[in-house]
């Protein structure tokens, strides 16, 4: 960790020097915080193509609560499903569903490294009606796994080609986009994953671990200076590397497969800077799939709004006099 920081302090005083000033305008002495409301769903969906059958499971988290905060080279949210939010509560046709998400991040210079935990348990057939004769929707409630679980703990790289482009603008709001811009911006994702089920007599799971890459090409048009208009779009291939465990009282087969894996994500944002207030809305959509045993197709797609709002302020002096101290000295040991 030692290492990391001084890595992270040396290569933030490099920025100053590849920013491009009249095309952004950053606040490294400023928090930044923000909060979104978000629609997004998660959602998995299995075809056999034997016999045309399709099983589509979606988590009861119709809208999601973000905190961020960002200051310097650091960043950081806290996600999770708010049951204030009535659509949250829809437990007797849908049944209980929990939501957590903790996200880490490092600007250094031109290079974004993140981290991501996140969980989800808890969900429901939305084709209910293709397994249960006479089912009426809105009032019979839907095939319910409440123990069906989501684990993911995961990293991303990426590398931005322009300086004059802020994907920090596009990503997190922490600086100010001031003249339209884009950049190629590759990003590599790497990820470990877990589903786990547990039924009456067996236990299923599926652990796997997903290596892709994203080509995506990001472009902010700017209007009237702090009005701004960004989108982007991100095809990406990988591998996936999976283990199935089915364990009953008696015995536990496993099965190890590979699979190659296709994704592409996309989106829309419409926003708002100023030296200190920030508002916007994005559309974004993310597709991925890959095939299994042949005839199996097993695919996850999203697609949600986003709102949000944020404000930039002077940090508390101790916080501010203890990251000076130590971007001081890790500046005279490097």
């Amino acid at each position: 960790m030692f290492f990391i920081c001084s890595v992270c302090i040396y290569i933030t005083a490099q920025e100053k020097k590849t920013i491009d000033s009249t095309y952004i305008k950053s606040f490294p002495d400023k928090v930044s915080v923000r909060i979104n409301i978000d629609t997004q769903e998660d959602l998995f969906s299995i075809y056999n193509a034997d016999d045309n059958s399709q099983l589509t499971l979606q988590s009861n988290n119709s809208f999601r609560l973000f905190v961020s905060l960002d200051y310097k080279f650091i960043g950081g949210s806290v996600g999770f499903a708010p049951k204030f939010f009535s659509d949250n509560n829809d437990t007797y046709l849908k049944g209980k569903s929990s939501y957590t998400n903790y996200k880490f991040r490092f600007f250094l210079g031109k290079w974004v490294q993140g981290f991501e935990f996140s969980k989800v348990r808890g969900f429901y057939v939305e084709n209910s009606q293709d397994y249960i004769a006479n089912w009426t929707e809105n009032k019979d409630p839907y095939i319910q796994f409440p123990d069906l679980k989501y684990l993911t703990i995961g990293a991303n790289t990426s590398y931005v080609f322009n300086p004059k482009f802020s994907f920090r603008n596009v990503l997190f709001q922490s600086e100010w986009q001031q003249k339209s811009a884009g950049s190629f911006v590759p990003t590599l994702y790497y990820d470990y994953n877990r589903t786990s089920l547990p039924l009456e007599t067996i236990k299923i799971a599926e652990d796997f671990f997903n290596v892709r890459l994203a080509l995506g090409y990001y472009y902010t048009l700017v209007v009237k200076k702090k009005g701004f208009v960004s989108a982007y779009l991100a095809p990406a291939y990988g591998i996936r590397f999976s283990k199935n465990t089915n364990t009953t009282q008696n015995e536990t087969s496993r099965s190890n497969d590979t699979y190659t894996t296709q994704y592409l994500d996309g989106g829309i944002q419409l926003g708002y800077s100023s030296d200190h207030f920030i508002f916007g809305s994005q559309l974004n959509f993310s597709a991925n799939a890959y095939k299994e045993e042949g005839s199996k197709t097993i695919s996850q797609g999203k697609s949600y709004l986003l709102f949000y709002v944020g404000y930039r302020f002077n940090p508390p002096k101790a916080v501010a006099r203890l990251v000076d101290k130590i971007s001081l000295k890790k500046k005279s040991d490097l």
